[in-house]
């Protein structure tokens, strides 16, 4: 074993998009040198809340027979995990006809063999260029492909995939445990699904939190209120600016200057909201004194306020009366037409997921059953019977 450690062989070159891998001078004697090197590259990589282009550097390196199966299967899922392609070089010739070997035994592990570093890097730049085409000819907002989602031997989500268009409101109906607020955890970065691929205009952000993904531009409301019930109104919606806030502690203490600035444009960007949801009369309200409808409606407007490309809603119309439901449906029609947002909704409400939505899903059980547009799904037999109920 080298004196290197394995954390010290593993290099990002963020620019590129390229973790480099040194395996130079190794040699994986046995499993457990195979598991400890795996174990530290998928900790980093999934830190790294990224996909990356591997280039490996095998100079002198060597994989014991006894070590070989497992360094193919680790290998072929850390790929699968994080990775944009994986480039290799400096490979000796028995090396070299052992990965191609597992190459042909494993369809997701490739063969990708160069000569020198500078060969490989070339190789990159032109995975780069055909991912750039590939995501210009993309028209999806939102991409998600085959996830699974397990908790031990429960399948909340069985090999979903879907497309949204920047603009749709896109409905996920089904019966309940069908697995629709599991899909929307997903979405939003609060679950990590067991297998699959989320792309966000064109880019890998399936192993982000949901931190990370609030800042690439989603919000969400939830099933169950959470607000805060002794704050007023007005202050509930201000928390959801807190992501656009830049001032810092020292100034933000004694409220001067920058601080100061910083939050009246803030303020500004929460009364448009206030004045959109026509919810002046309560601005200083606390919402523990507010009914449940103008409470939904607080919880509409803290995530408007982030300015979200994708608004997540999970059951926005839930134990609402008729009126109340009619204004919810208003005010999520304007902020689609007027700001833009795309909508991704779940509501067992169907009269609402039919007259507003430009796409539907199905699920049931965990699996999708059925897409298309609100015409095809109230027609088709199978929602009829798994979900509407027969007629």
């Amino acid at each position: 074993m080298s004196d290197l450690q394995y954390r010290d062989r593993i290099t990002f070159h963020r620019a590129l998009e390229v973790m480099e891998v040194d395996f130079s001078g190794l040699t994986f004697g046995d499993e457990r040198e195979v598991d400890r090197f795996y174990d530290e590259a998928d900790g980093l990589l999934k830190e790294s809340g990224s996909r990356w282009y591997f280039l490996v550097n095998y100079t002198d390196s060597d994989v014991n027979d006894t070590a070989w199966a497992r360094f193919a299967e680790r290998g072929k899922q850390t790929n699968i995990n994080y990775s944009l392609g994986s480039v290799r070089f400096g490979v000796s010739a028995h090396v070299r006809e052992e990965i191609r070997s597992q190459a042909r035994e494993q369809a997701e592990f490739r063969a990708n063999l160069y000569e020198s570093r500078d060969d490989a890097l070339f190789a990159i730049s032109e995975l780069h260029k055909r991912h750039r085409t590939a995501s210009k000819q993309r028209q999806y907002l939102l991409e998600v492909s085959d996830i699974h989602l397990h908790f031990g031997g429960v399948r909340a989500l069985d090999g979903v995939g879907f497309q949204v268009e920047e603009g749709e409101i896109f409905s996920i109906i089904g019966p309940n445990g069908a697995g629709k607020t599991s899909m929307l955890n997903v979405i939003s970065g609060f679950y990590k699904p067991s297998r699959g691929q989320i792309l966000f205009d064109g880019k890998d952000r399936t192993r982000c939190n949901s931190g990370q993904v609030a800042r690439l531009g989603f919000a969400r409301t939830f099933q169950n209120i959470a607000l805060f019930k002794r704050m007023s109104t007005l202050d509930n919606i201000m928390t959801g600016r807190f992501l656009k806030m830049k001032s810092n502690v020292f100034y933000d203490a004694i409220y001067v200057g920058r601080a100061r600035a910083e939050e009246e444009k803030h303020r500004e960007q929460v009364e448009q909201v206030i004045d959109f949801l026509e919810i002046q009369e309560i601005r200083k309200t606390p919402v523990g004194r507010l009914p449940y409808g103008l409470q939904k409606r607080v919880e509409l407007g803290r995530a408007l306020v982030m300015e979200p490309r994708v608004l997540l809603l999970d059951e926005p119309m839930a134990g609402m009366n008729l009126e109340e439901k009619e204004d919810m449906a208003r005010f999520v029609l304007d902020a689609n037409e007027q700001w833009g947002t795309t909508l991704i909704l779940i509501e067992h409400d169907m009269s609402v997921v039919m007259d507003i939505s430009t796409q539907v899903v199905v699920l049931d059980h965990g699996e999708k059953i059925a897409e298309g547009a609100p015409d095809e799904i109230r027609n088709d037999p199978v929602v009829i019977r798994a979900y509407l109920g027969e007629h």
